[in-house]
């Protein structure tokens, strides 16, 4: 009898070690990283803005910067697009602003084009302006697939995970096409991607998506609902 009662507590005692083994995460390790990266697959691909409601029915925000890097600092101008998806009124609004890179610069010096998307387009206030500031025709979020399966095929570069924040990265060498076409690349440039965010607050979405081509130039993506989010 005792024998019986010593083996069965012998064996609930490993199956509790083996559970409380599985509990433990390794939340620097790329399977688990990714599966958190996975959820960019709600926005990219995203071709039709208007979609992004169907991710985020309170609202959304999507921000694009750009500019050159320089040794001695950035360039003269940055350029900087932000738009806001208001679910009360259905609509997409926002700005396309070249912003002087040095803070003394006069404030006259920014210029500053009213945008929305309207009818899968984009319609700026001032198009001819507008087509000098911003290069790029719509967002990468619009064109680039991005989801667990395309993840885990390319190489990996390095990744990171911030235990007092929460925060994570991960970034991958890239020769994508449909990346390169956008930047207006040969077929065959190389990249390297980046995914960052931060899980600090549950029902929060950030992604940022930096793409870098060793060409000196800067190049971020945000899509998030950090402007309507409140915390509940």
């Amino acid at each position: 009898m005792k024998k019986c009662r010593f083996l069965t507590m012998v064996l609930l005692g490993g199956f509790l070690m083996m559970g409380l083994a599985g509990c433990g995460e390794n939340k620097n390790s790329r399977e688990w990283i990714e599966n958190k990266v996975a959820e960019v697959s709600r926005v990219y691909p995203t071709e039709n803005l208007f979609d992004l409601f169907k991710q985020f029915p309170e609202g959304f925000e999507i921000e694009q910067v750009y500019f050159k890097k320089k040794s001695d600092g950035p360039d003269n101008y940055i350029t900087e697009i932000k738009l806001k998806g208001d679910a009360t009124s259905n609509t997409i609004t926002g700005t396309l602003a070249k912003i002087p890179a040095k803070d003394d610069a006069p404030k006259s010096d920014e210029v500053v084009v009213s945008v929305q998307y309207v009818d899968n387009k984009f319609i700026f206030s001032d198009k001819e302006t507008a087509k000098k500031i911003w290069k790029f025709d719509g967002f990468l979020f619009q064109k680039l697939v991005l989801n667990k399966t395309e993840l885990s095929k390319l190489r990996l570069k390095e990744k990171s995970y911030n235990s007092i924040t929460n925060g994570f990265s991960i970034s991958y060498f890239m020769e994508n096409k449909i990346n390169n076409n956008y930047f207006h690349k040969n077929d065959s440039e190389k990249s390297t991607l980046e995914i960052g965010s931060s899980l600090q607050n549950e029902g929060y979405y950030y992604y940022s998506i930096l793409v870098d081509y060793k060409d000196g130039y800067y190049f971020r993506e945000t899509v998030s609902n950090a402007g309507v989010y409140n915390g509940q």
